[in-house]
């Protein structure tokens, strides 16, 4: 009987593309669920289940980096990229939940584009981590993403502005609303965020594997 001196070499890059395939497409939903609220229902079950086989694999992942003892790059950085994709599904979950529970009958415009630049960006920390496996630059993409995420920050100040403007102080219908739109606003920055730090992650180690 033979046995193998050494483990089996576990594919992590392919195991991180598949996870951030989960994170795109619960934003794709999540997006396209902005269009319509009709269907929001639906769309959170499904992020839900998105959310659910995300964290199924986080865990995986952290598992079979524990068992492994050579790795394509740095352990800490495959630990990172596995951590901080999960928390960026998450984010989106959150999103979700907020929109299910809150029960908008429509959705503002800002809110919506924001939701739609956080998914074109989930897309380009996708194609990153495709470059850092294929040892390829990513500054194309960084530039990219970024002016998305400051197309989304002057569109949260537009829509803050927008909450003030249209809110009446005695109506309480109208300023819960408010309060509602803000939670979500919150939501949608700390998203856009997290998906950032994840293409500043991703950029930080194709610099250092370059």
């Amino acid at each position: 009987m033979v046995f193998a001196l050494f483990p089996k070499s576990i594919q992590f890059f392919e195991m991180l593309n598949r996870q951030n395939r989960l994170l795109v497409e619960s934003a794709r939903i999540l997006a396209a669920a902005m269009e319509s609220t009709d269907g929001i229902e639906e769309s959170f079950k499904q992020v839900n289940a998105l959310e659910a086989d995300a964290d199924i694999l986080c865990r995986e992942i952290a598992h079979q980096l524990s068992l492994t003892f050579i790795t394509p790059i740095d352990r800490e950085d495959i630990y990172g990229l596995n951590l901080i994709q999960e928390d960026s599904i998450n984010h989106i979950k959150a999103l979700s939940t907020r929109f299910r529970l809150y029960g908008f009958s429509y959705i503002r415009f800002p809110a919506r584009k924001m939701i739609q630049n956080l998914t074109s960006m989930t897309e380009i920390s996708g194609r990153m981590l495709e470059c850092l496996s294929e040892k390829k630059d990513v500054a194309n993409h960084v530039r990219t993403l970024k002016d998305l995420k400051n197309e989304c920050e002057m569109l949260l100040g537009t829509g803050l502005a927008e909450l003030l403007h249209d809110t009446e102080i005695n109506d309480f219908s109208a300023v819960v609303d408010t309060m509602k739109w803000t939670q979500v606003y919150d939501r949608i920055e700390m998203a856009v965020e997290r998906v950032d730090d994840l293409s500043d992650t991703i950029e930080e180690v194709v610099l250092k594997n370059a």
